[in-house]
């Protein structure tokens, strides 16, 4: 019974925790581009997500909270905070039961106060929800393999497999290792689970064919996205290092001091692994786990490497709940309460300093300058000019939509169809002279520079200088500039 309360009271305050740096309306590029998506029907969503790097069943999800509570960012961001209370109740409820207290609290502990997953649970992204998705796969996978085979457990793994699948790439991988994994279980008990083989093929052949209409989407956005379209590199030794230490490198601490404190927490894992076999502890559940974990990550270098870079550390987020009951559960069978404590506490101190470090920036008066700056001197009939490729400007006028946006794409990028998303009253150009013959009135110019403004701005067309400004923002750490003209 104290153990319960003790979890419960783990889930409450690590909610809690994550919560108290969501209340700020700041935004940055991927955010710009979530929140604008969702001022367009679903079935522009399908159109213009179609021509992105990410499946959109998490813009689908947002469009439904945006139909009730109208924009909100605040609302957005808490939708982010939603899967990973949820993933935190699972290891009170499932992973508990399954596994014992242990593990389930030490899984909930690591899910609510990890210091790499604070930063990214409260975006306006896809990443906690796809980490969420998996996170039930894999356990209703566990109990088709473990337990006696139920249709409801069946239904329940199809349906967040397939949804996996569409929240996120990484998410189809490992729903697709995990597929592969059960087929193979089944088949090679084929004699006693003849009945169960059949229906998870059924079930799987269902998955295949729902996913059919995204996977011909799939198929042409990894043809027509031409290798300047990512901006992801690979790098020794520095992806490794981002790779291994992304759980517990939050904002704010050092890669190496993270990377450092995973090895330690992997060294005590390993302790646990010889323990549990020399014991003779069922551990399979846990080395499957990491298997999908360790597959996922192999198998987005082997792509980075024949392709085009797609491994990148916040990817991964999709796959942590793998990796975060693997730890938990060798954690546990370690069963040496101080050492987990002491770990507990280290990481516990190092989300604290960082969670203060994110409050400090998302709640920072800069973030507001600017904005209000725009608010106050911006008039009807005014347009905004993006110059040359600088994205980070879609973080202002993304809450300026009525007002017509010019994006000097130089850059050209192969998937640059995506910004349609800020349609209706958006151009891309990658012609400057094409975007200043159309542009009229007032225009705001962000992020270029005097010189550029005076050598291919001023000299060439028929304008005046209002205004000139620069404001560095801490959310993000972006600096801007804006440049005010009149033509």
């Amino acid at each position: 019974m104290k153990k319960k309360y003790i979890h419960i009271a783990i889930i409450i305050l690590g909610v809690i925790f994550l919560m108290l740096g969501a209340f700020h309306t700041n935004i940055w590029f991927d955010e710009s581009y979530t929140v604008a998506m969702l001022n367009h029907s679903f079935s522009e969503i399908w159109e213009i997500g179609s021509k992105d790097v990410h499946p959109i069943l998490y813009y689908y999800m947002l469009k439904f909270v945006n139909l009730i509570f109208g924009t909100n960012i605040i609302v957005y961001r808490l939708f982010s905070i939603v899967p990973m209370a949820i993933l935190a109740v699972l290891g009170f409820t499932h992973i508990r039961k399954n596994f014992g207290e242990n593990t389930g609290i030490i899984f909930s502990f690591l899910v609510l106060f990890m210091p790499g997953l604070t930063r990214y649970s409260l975006e306006i992204r896809m990443y906690s929800w796809a980490m969420l998705f998996i996170a039930i796969t894999a356990i209703y996978a566990y109990r088709l393999y473990k337990e006696k085979f139920e249709l409801k457990n069946l239904i329940i793994f199809g349906i967040f497999s397939l949804a996996g699948a569409y929240t996120h790439y990484y998410g189809l991988m490992a729903s697709g290792l995990i597929n592969l994994g059960l087929f193979i279980y089944f088949l090679k008990n084929y004699k006693d689970k003849k009945n169960e083989l059949i229906k998870f093929i059924i079930c799987a052949v269902i998955q295949v064919a729902l996913y059919v209409p995204w996977l011909l989407i799939f198929i042409s956005q990894v043809s027509s996205i031409s290798a300047n379209g990512f901006w992801i590199t690979l790098s020794f030794p520095g992806t490794l290092v981002e790779v291994l230490s992304m759980q517990m490198a939050g904002a704010y601490i050092n890669r190496y001091v993270a990377l450092t404190i995973m090895l330690i927490i992997y060294a005590y894992v390993i302790f646990g692994i010889y323990k549990s076999i020399k014991e003779k502890h069922e551990i399979r559940p846990a080395i499957l786990a990491i298997i999908i974990y360790i597959g996922v990550t192999l198998a987005a270098y082997i792509i980075s490497k024949i392709m085009r870079p797609i491994l990148i550390d916040r990817y991964l987020l999709v796959v942590t709940g793998l990796l975060f009951f693997f730890i938990a559960f060798f954690m546990a069978k370690a069963n040496n309460k101080y050492i987990t404590g002491l770990i507990c506490v280290v990481i516990l101190g190092f989300s604290i300093y960082n969670n203060i470090k994110i409050i400090k920036t998302n709640y920072n008066k800069s973030n507001d300058e600017m904005l209000s700056y725009i608010d106050e001197n911006i008039e009807e009939g005014d347009s905004f000019l993006l110059y040359s490729d600088e994205i980070s400007g879609f973080a202002i006028t993304v809450k300026h939509q009525g007002h017509m946006q010019y994006f000097h794409d130089n850059w050209n990028w192969g998937a640059g169809g995506a910004y349609e998303c800020f349609s209706p009253n958006f151009v891309r150009d990658s012609s400057l002279d094409n975007i200043m013959e159309n542009a009229s009135g007032r225009i705001w110019i962000i992020n270029i520079s005097e010189k550029d403004f005076e050598e291919l701005i001023q000299s060439k067309y028929d304008v005046s200088l209002i205004e000139r400004k620069e404001f560095q923002t801490a959310y993000n750490g972006y600096f801007f500039s804006l440049t005010l003209i009149e033509k």
